[in-house]
């Protein structure tokens, strides 16, 4: 199984998709890289829309798609959710969860330091009992990675990570940690389409299919 755990493909729910056909063609070529499942995960910030205003807007995307979607891959609704103090207070958080399961995809804000957020994340964890995945770590100092993983994040990382020479070393290290449970393309459009996400899994060799192993454990 070929689990892509961040994507934007719901067309105009966010920058990523402008259109029904863009998203199909999304689709289309996922499923020529032998992708299983597709996580759509739209952007949430809270100090934008209220989660009833996102959610209602992220069905309505949805719906669009479901009527002219091909049979594979299979989408399930999530969200990438952006970090901020009081997160877990925001009413009907958990239906910003990966579809079925207590999986929250959880974004760094621009302004994040460690120590800053560490009751609010907390509060997901053990409070609102979530699985909290932090989204494309590779994007961010390890030190600040390290530490939340420390708290009790899981993690995902991005497949561009592994097609750069100067990152590439980390994240072959990121990816033999447990910690790591998911491999996202983080699509947006149809330009690099999933042409990263196949170097990255020629690149993990067998690792490739344990971290897939570790996303279909979490989403059971």
């Amino acid at each position: 199984m070929s689990i892509d755990f961040h994507a934007h493909i719901l067309p105009k729910a966010d920058h990523g998709c402008t259109s029904v056909e863009v998203a199909l063609q999304q689709l289309e070529l996922a499923h020529q890289a032998g992708i299983d499942t597709v996580i759509a995960t739209p952007h949430f910030y809270s100090h934008v829309d209220s989660c009833e205003q996102f959610l209602i807007r992220r069905e309505a995307c949805a719906k669009a798609l479901r009527q002219r979607m091909p049979h594979a891959p299979k989408v399930l609704l999530g969200a990438e959710v952006q970090l901020c103090r009081g997160l877990e207070r925001v009413d009907r958080l958990h239906e910003l969860c990966v579809e079925g399961t207590n999986v929250l995809l959880l974004e760094l804000p621009p302004n994040y330091s460690a120590g800053r957020f560490d009751q609010t994340i907390d509060s997901l964890i053990y409070g609102k009992g979530l699985k909290v995945v932090l989204a494309h770590i590779d994007r961010y100092p390890s030190v600040y990675i390290d530490f939340l993983l420390e708290l009790g994040c899981l993690a995902q990382i991005n497949a561009a990570a592994f097609c750069h020479f100067r990152s590439v070393k980390q994240a072959l290290r990121y990816a033999e940690s447990e910690s790591i449970v998911a491999l996202g393309s983080d699509i947006h459009g149809t330009a690099i389409g999933y042409s990263e996400l196949l170097k990255a899994k020629k690149r993990l060799g067998s690792l490739y299919d344990e971290v897939m192993q570790r996303t279909h454990n979490l989403l059971k």
